[in-house]
């Protein structure tokens, strides 16, 4: 389970920390309370169980950090072969991933974390799971989200 899913908990907590170490301890937290509660699985699919955790993992850390500002990812998803990346090409994405990163901080916090769920593959049901919200919450918050950042996109290029 741990060498199955390992990478994709800490891309997921690193794009809501932006901090390597904070996603690294982050997702050993996740890990060590996933097999400490064992006990409480009930068998559903394993990779939204975990995320789920890691979540949660997440949100109590940063209630403990409530005084420090927080950010939540730099990026969204990465390119698969950075290596054959034309520098020009390199600076307009990263550009454009920056005004992406922008408009995503201004969104609530629901509608955040379904968009980069989302960007991760998670189906809407696996979504729901995770954040603990219903099925209809989260194609809302889905739709808010993206019309939010539709919407500022076309504020910003006018």
């Amino acid at each position: 389970m741990y060498q199955l899913h390992v990478n994709d908990i800490y891309h997921y907590l690193f794009r809501l920390t932006r901090d390597e170490r904070l996603a690294e301890d982050l997702t050993q937290e996740t890990f060590c309370r996933a097999f400490s509660s064992l006990d409480d699985y009930r068998g559903e699919k394993v990779r939204p169980w975990l995320f789920k955790v890691a979540y949660h993992a997440f949100v109590d850390g940063y209630r403990k950090k409530t005084k420090q500002p927080f950010a939540y990812v730099e990026t969204l998803p990465e390119r698969r072969d950075h290596a054959a990346v034309d520098p020009a090409e390199q600076l307009i994405n990263k550009e454009l991933w920056e005004v992406a990163y922008e408009y995503l901080e201004r969104l609530p916090e629901k509608q955040r974390q379904v968009i980069l769920l989302s960007a991760m593959q998670f189906s809407y049901a696996e979504m729901a799971e995770v954040l603990g919200i219903e099925l209809a919450d989260v194609k809302r918050s889905l739709f808010r989200g993206r019309q939010k950042m539709r919407q500022l996109w076309k504020e910003e290029t006018r």
